[in-house]
């Protein structure tokens, strides 16, 4: 029987004159490439396909939830180094993503939330703006003091949060269980000193290292003060007094509960002792997951709430 050369026109065409193969159920599929223009063609496909998919996944992830992982024990006891974070983006607004224009916004951070923030000025590598995760202690208009006790036999290495002239009540804690051998610095790790804080009826524990000096300001061989390479002014040693402070307008003042070993905005000199609100990226209130050497799951901080 002969090929009726209308046959090849009436057969569906694909994109560029490609012709395709009708499967079972009636389904289009195209041909497998056979030249290297066609390879080429599809090898495009697949990349622009790849590319929606990352650009749709990054979005959200900007937008909407993420993960934080915890490098450093700023944040201990309640939260660890190998911690993972569960981050709410739309804790209080809706920003653009990739950016931090702010589309809308319905709620403010609260006094005691635990949030994820990026720096205003330091950056650490190509990933961008520094990413931090610390506690906020002080709202706008607040008047924020911290008062040093460390030598106070009955509160070594303490220093109490004052907020509006009034200071907060410590009672004295145990280590939680679910951090047991994982505190750091290590070879200091028995020697933390606990303390239940109540932050405006937030009660959580933080944190104290006796073994910690006092600070007092790092100056070179000439006696000029240092500063660090984003213009903060360096220290020796912890700050345990600080203020009276008024945090600016649209700004909050954040601090780890690990109070001897966190950078936070005592330290903050270059950017006046306060988080702008844009720079806030969420809340996270949970620990999804922890990893610990060689990338070992610690069941015991899996979903883990934090106060």
């Amino acid at each position: 029987m002969k090929k009726n050369k209308s046959d090849d026109k009436n057969k569906p065409q694909g994109r560029d004159g490609e012709k395709t193969v009708t499967g079972k159920k009636g389904k289009k599929e195209r041909p497998k490439p056979r030249t290297p223009k066609e390879y080429a063609r599809a090898f495009a496909r697949w990349i622009w396909s790849a590319i929606v998919f990352f650009v749709v996944v990054f979005a959200l992830r900007s937008s909407l939830a993420d993960w934080n992982d915890v490098p450093s024990g700023s944040m201990q006891p309640t939260i660890v180094v190998g911690d993972r974070l569960f981050v709410n983006k739309l804790s209080y607004d809706l920003k653009v993503p990739f950016t931090l224009w702010r589309i809308a916004r319905w709620d403010h951070p609260q006094r005691g939330d635990i949030v994820i923030w990026k720096h205003p000025t330091e950056s650490t590598d190509w990933t961008g703006k520094t990413r931090l995760v610390k506690r906020v202690i002080g709202l706008p208009g607040d008047t924020i003091e911290l008062r040093d006790y460390s030598h106070d036999p009955a509160t070594p290495g303490m220093s109490k949060l004052v907020i509006n002239g009034k200071e907060l009540t410590y009672t004295p804690a145990r280590k939680p269980d679910s951090t047991k051998g994982l505190l750091e610095p290590l070879p200091f790790q028995s020697l933390y000193q606990f303390y239940t804080e109540n932050l405006g009826g937030v009660e959580h524990l933080v944190a104290f290292l006796p073994l910690a000096k006092s600070a007092k300001p790092a100056v070179d061989d000439h006696g000029n003060r240092l500063h660090d390479p984003w213009g903060n002014r360096e220290w020796q040693g912890v700050i345990r007094s600080f203020g009276p402070f008024t945090v600016p307008e649209g700004a909050y003042f954040l601090m780890g509960d690990n109070r001897d070993q966190s950078r936070d905005c005592r330290y903050f000199d270059s950017i006046h002792y306060a988080i702008p609100e844009k720079h806030i990226v969420g809340r996270s209130s949970r620990v999804v997951f922890s990893l610990g050497d060689n990338w070992m799951p610690r069941g015991s901080r899996f979903f883990h709430e934090m106060p």
